[in-house]
């Protein structure tokens, strides 16, 4: 199994304005300001003589607002600053974050939080502590999964999904689609869906796998009116966990600490500041699209940044939940893929977050 590593592309600006909304250190001493004090980034990265530790990152899918901190964390600087060489992949349907995280073609992967539960479990881990998978930082916090229906098919409630043609992405996307199955005692006729909705459109399926971020915009810029659609929320459901993760293996971590730290700090960062400047995030995605060959528009990765960024700055958290995982919902999730009997036995939570309260690896 092989895959290829883009190059990345060239940086942009070395030295840029900048209002960011908490202090992240990177490892080589360079910190992001508070808001209340602009500043800017800084005005020469390392020199080209200075060596820098090729890191691999695999991201669960292909370009789109969904990983705009990490493209800014590259476009900014802020992976050299921290002395590293990291180099972006994109996920696909025949290789997904995980396969290439498990084959070592990837140092680091963004996945689910369900999905590294299960897949962190001695089930899939081939029972070696090594082999596990540990969280190197939560980024999305809440849920933003979800089920569409067309309701003039007759879908007004989940019961009425039971023997249906229902589509859904395969392997670790489909972990709370089927926890909501299961708990329901629904058995739909499971269509695999990858990269589109069109079979939906095309009503070849009763209803379909969508993020509250993407594929259900995407329908609306259908044409497709919201009042025409049910929607089944996961986090309705008792389902909405946290999302997009940081994950390692237990292998890496333990030699790598201090580059793991390292990453952990220049994304945290990127985000940040594409929180605070949203406008020119959704410019680095549509480039970072376009070099892929990837159709998207302007109107659509703006409602998907603002979506997520509202999902990785919870209204009403603490600043000291950014980057971290929540010990309740943990448990939750973990106690819902028990129940569903996706998972039989989990991780504890120390060993599956490492980093947590300046716990060493």
């Amino acid at each position: 199994m092989t895959y290829s590593t883009r190059a990345a592309r060239p940086r942009y600006r070395p030295a840029i304005a900048a209002g960011l909304g908490v202090v992240l250190t990177v490892g080589c001493g360079f910190a992001i300001p508070e808001p209340t004090a602009p500043a800017t980034l800084p005005d020469a990265l390392p020199s080209s003589g200075t060596a820098l530790t090729v890191v691999r990152l695999a991201l669960q899918w292909q370009p789109q607002s969904q990983f705009a901190g990490y493209y800014l964390a590259r476009d900014k600087g802020l992976y050299r600053a921290a002395g590293l060489d990291l180099r972006l992949l994109h996920a696909n349907p025949e290789h997904s974050s995980l396969d290439m995280l498990r084959a070592g073609a990837a140092d680091l992967a963004t996945l689910f939080l369900t999905d590294a539960l299960i897949a962190a479990s001695p089930r899939f881990a081939d029972r070696s502590v090594e082999s596990a998978i540990v969280q190197v930082a939560q980024l999305v916090q809440r849920s933003n999964l979800m089920l569409l229906a067309w309701k003039d098919m007759g879908i007004t409630k989940a019961k009425g999904l039971d023997g249906q043609r229902v589509s859904y992405w395969p392997g670790g996307f489909s972990t709370s689609f089927q926890a909501f199955f299961a708990a329901g005692g629904i058995r739909p006729a499971v269509i695999p869906q990858y990269y589109s909705v069109n079979l939906f459109l095309q009503r070849g399926v009763v209803g379909c796998a969508a993020m509250e971020y993407n594929e259900y915009h995407r329908i609306w810029q259908s044409g497709i009116d919201s009042e025409r659609i049910t929607a089944f929320r996961m986090r309705d459901y008792g389902l909405g966990f946290p999302e997009d993760g940081l994950y390692a293996t237990a292998h890496w971590v333990r030699d790598h600490p201090e580059l793991a730290r390292a990453v952990r700090r220049a994304i945290l960062a990127g985000w940040t500041y594409a929180r605070a400047h949203p406008q020119e995030a959704i410019d680095a995605v549509l480039a970072e699209a376009r070099q892929a060959g990837v159709s998207t528009n302007r109107p659509h990765e703006r409602w998907m940044l603002r979506h997520i960024l509202d999902s990785i700055f919870v209204a009403g958290t603490p600043p000291a939940a950014f980057g971290s995982l929540d010990r309740s919902a943990f448990a939750s999730a973990v106690l819902a893929l028990r129940s569903a009997g996706l998972m039989d036995q989990a991780p504890e939570f120390a060993v599956f977050v490492p980093f947590e309260g300046g716990a060493s690896p």
